[in-house]
């Protein structure tokens, strides 16, 4: 193979794993937040036989909002990549 080649797989690897990273990263930062910061006392009954509901209910909203707000954050690092490199 040419050393372009592996330039290319190198480089699609880093983009792939920057994604996973991000992806991962904003998860964890909205489950924090969710879990620390919202009192859930206020909209939900929380009670000794829904909490493993509730943290689940946590999980997946934690997982949407963390898996949008990563996407949004991409989106501007490849506009403004584009921008700079004159593509766009």
């Amino acid at each position: 193979m040419d050393c372009w080649v592996w330039c290319d797989i190198i480089r699609t690897m880093i983009e792939l794993m920057f994604r996973l990273c991000s992806h991962l990263l904003f998860i964890f930062v909205s489950f924090h937040l969710l879990a620390t910061v919202v009192s859930w006392e206020r909209f939900l009954k929380v009670n000794a036989d829904n909490a493993i509901k509730i943290r689940f209910l946590i999980l997946l909203l934690s997982i949407a909002l963390g898996y949008m707000a990563s996407l949004f954050f991409i989106g501007i690092y490849d506009m403004s990549r584009a921008i700079f490199n004159g593509a766009l």
